[in-house]
């Protein structure tokens, strides 16, 4: 027995940090972090042997655990479901669900009859489990490859909405296989599908309904808020589980697409927590599963016979799901191909298998155990397959948003609309906004594309068109209005990517803004919204430069003294922003700044203005 073993306190910590590394790392490498889960997950378990969570937790007690962090990443799952945002693509939602689970189990369930040999009670068991794909893989997939909008809100949905539809099939398949008569067991798969909908059903709305009314009517302190919707989202889902089996996560899901929907105060709060919280958990039910996995149960598993039913599920049993579900959507060829592909399956699938195979096992179905590694086998090559491939098919469709390269603006007075007719014209994707309808109109007239409205609206959410844009930059008088403006994008293109410009009253503690409430500062220290206007009234123009061994930073420096503000460089062909902090251009890149005109023209300096 291992180190680890013997002592589970410094196995759970590394399970951990072995976890976050990995997502860590897979930011770092810009690839889906499950794959490196596994990964990590395979490595430290089945091929080396270094840890093997049954040896120091039991499987009545993982079991629990497992459930009660799924429950909360569905609940997680369901607070970005909001019903405004899929109002034209309900119907291609509704069939996936519906009639594309309908299919997936179908076809599964033939796949393993005919290909793997199963016995039909298990077949169809098989096919239950593997008909979910789960937030788990899809959400990480999503935000990796970044497919256009309508396929990304489709395949969320979908991906949420499943998990608790497959798992109540696969418990009415469960208790159809434990049940002797078959005429019994008909009538009781009735009754139990009733009662697991009816109890998963009632204990969501209500769940849901008293968290709003908490939520809405501030009955908790601010530091309870959290605590208190996470203590209710166990409860009631280990409350539901209780009364039917695995009625919990249609409980769940419930909750948070209830929550969700009610523009509640103090949600945005709630979201980060429990978006934290999932974050961790997925991390490290993904390396206990795949440590947990048996090697040779697995290799003998990874026959060519699973291999041909891999394949089946995903050239012919997903695609036919995908295209019946989509028929007379408005989606094109291109979208229903990428959505046919994209099927990856996560933790539901590991975690309701192990719960099956375990009590199948001790009623005395032995042959079940053959499920788990199967199961697993699906997990692995679709995990892997949809990782290494959805962004390069994506591309190769069409059906991947640009680069998240581009600015938003917030701002669209004479200087930010400069700037970004300047941006426009170096192929870089701009969006001004501002409330200003002068200012809007005045942009529009030179062809920048705009947003005439609030952006901290919850309507901006719904309407702003960010395809191609990843940076904000906050450009207008109000150093509060800028500094709440990045701290609601900080979420939506990460903190690195949210810049303001410095405020009037930066450096005084008890005037000036906090700089944890705050973007990162634009340009250089001292670049305020009065200077960078002062400069351009005085006829300061945006202008290329590039940085030469003959005309270096210190050369360009010398030759317009104070008379000019850095703004941009570009590096490889990226447009980068210049910022507090950030390293000065080198020899090879070009500066982009605001200067005043001068009449020398140095030589090894080539310039350009808009």
């Amino acid at each position: 027995m291992s180190l680890l073993a013997e002592n589970p306190s410094l196995a759970i910590a590394a399970m951990i940090a072995l976890g976050i590394g990995a997502q860590w790392l897979a930011w770092r490498i810009k690839i889906p972090a499950i794959l490196l889960l596994l990964i990590t997950g395979f490595a430290v378990g089945p091929l080396t042997g270094i840890l093997k969570p049954s040896d120091f937790i039991d499987n009545e007690l993982l079991f629990p655990i497992i459930s009660l962090a799924v429950a909360l990443i569905l609940f997680e799952g369901g607070l970005t479901l909001h019903l405004s945002e899929v109002e034209e693509l309900h119907v291609v939602v509704r069939r996936l669900v519906s009639f594309g689970a309908l299919i997936t189990w179908l076809g599964a369930t033939l796949g393993g009859f005919l290909i793997m040999k199963l016995d039909l009670n298990l077949a169809a068991l098989f096919g239950a489990l593997v008909i979910v794909t789960g937030p788990t893989v899809i959400g990480p997939l999503l935000r990796n490859v970044k497919p256009q909008k309508n396929i990304g809100l489709i395949l969320k949905w979908e991906g949420i909405l499943i998990d608790p539809i497959g798992a109540v099939i696969a418990v009415l398949v469960f208790e159809f296989i434990l049940i002797g008569s078959r005429f019994e067991a008909l009538g009781q798969i009735l009754v139990n599908l009733i009662w697991v909908v009816t109890v998963g059903g009632i204990s969501g709305v209500i769940g849901g309904v008293l968290l709003a009314f908490i939520l809405r009517r501030n009955l908790l302190p601010d530091y309870l808020t959290n605590v208190v919707s996470l203590a209710m989202v166990l409860a009631l889902f280990a409350a539901a589980n209780a009364l039917a089996q695995e009625s919990g996560l249609l409980t769940t899901t419930l909750m948070g697409i209830i929550v969700a929907n009610q523009r509640l105060p103090g949600l945005r709060g709630l979201l980060n927590f429990k978006e934290n919280l999932s974050l961790l958990f997925i991390s490290l039910l993904f390396i206990i599963l795949a440590a947990n996995i048996e090697l040779e149960t697995f290799l003998e598993a990874l026959s060519w016979r699973s291999l041909l039913l891999v394949a089946f599920l995903i050239v012919i049993v997903r695609p036919l799901s995908v295209f019946v579900s989509t028929l007379r959507s408005g989606l094109g060829i291109q979208e229903r191909l990428f959505l046919s592909w994209i099927a990856p399956r996560g933790i539901v699938a590991a975690s309701v298998t192990s719960l099956f195979v375990f009590e199948l096992s001790h009623a005395g179905t032995h042959s079940a155990t053959v499920l788990e590694p199967l199961v697993f086998t699906i997990i692995v090559t679709t995990v892997t397959l949809a990782s290494l491939s959805a962004k390069p098919l994506a591309r190769l469709l069409g059906v991947a948003e640009p680069d998240p390269k581009g600015f938003l603006i917030l701002g669209a007075h004479p200087v930010a609309r400069h700037i970004a007719a300047f941006l426009k014209k170096e192929g870089v994707a701009v969006t001004l906004a501002d409330i200003n309808w002068s200012n809007v109109s005045d942009a529009r007239l030179q062809g920048i594309d705009t947003y005439y409205g609030n952006l901290l609206s919850d309507q901006s959410d719904d309407e702003l068109q960010l395809a191609g844009i990843g940076n904000l930059l906050a450009l207008t008088p109000n150093d509060e209005a800028n500094a709440l403006t990045s701290l609601k994008y900080a979420h939506e293109f990460g903190s690195q990517h949210v810049f303001q410009l410095e405020p009037k009253l930066a450096g005084t503690k008890r005037q000036g803004l906090s700089e944890e409430q705050a973007g990162r500062i634009l340009f250089h220290h001292g670049t305020t919204y009065e200077q960078l206007e002062r400069l351009f009234q005085s006829g300061g123009r945006l202008k290329k430069t590039d940085l030469t061994p003959q005309f270096t930073l210190e050369d360009f420096e010398a030759l317009y003294g104070p008379d000019y503000i850095s703004l941009f460089i570009i590096r490889n062909g990226d447009t980068e922003i210049l910022r507090v902090g950030s390293n000065p251009p080198d020899v090879g890149t070009t500066l982009i700044s605001m200067v005043l005109e001068r009449e020398e023209e140095p030589d090894g300096r080539q310039e350009s203005s808009l």
